[in-house]
């Protein structure tokens, strides 16, 4: 994924090994991908303020550029 989101800031990155998004805190804009998993996509899509709640619990952990999953 870019580092950059479309209005210039910093996008940080989230996931669990097999799902992974990328949010711009600055604009709201997210994307990722969801691993096969269509639930994870209509939560993303539908109610993305569940992914700050598994976000929150550590459901997704923050992705380190070097293996690029979070864990």
């Amino acid at each position: 994924m870019n580092d950059k989101c479309k209005c210039g800031q910093r996008v940080y990155g989230y996931g669990d090994g097999i799902h992974e998004i990328w949010i711009c805190y600055k604009c709201g804009r997210f994307t990722g991908k969801a691993g096969g998993d269509p639930d994870f996509s209509m939560i993303a899509n539908n109610h993305p303020e569940l992914i700050m709640v598994m976000i929150q619990e550590k459901m997704l952990t923050p992705i380190d550029k070097k293996d690029k999953y979070g864990r």
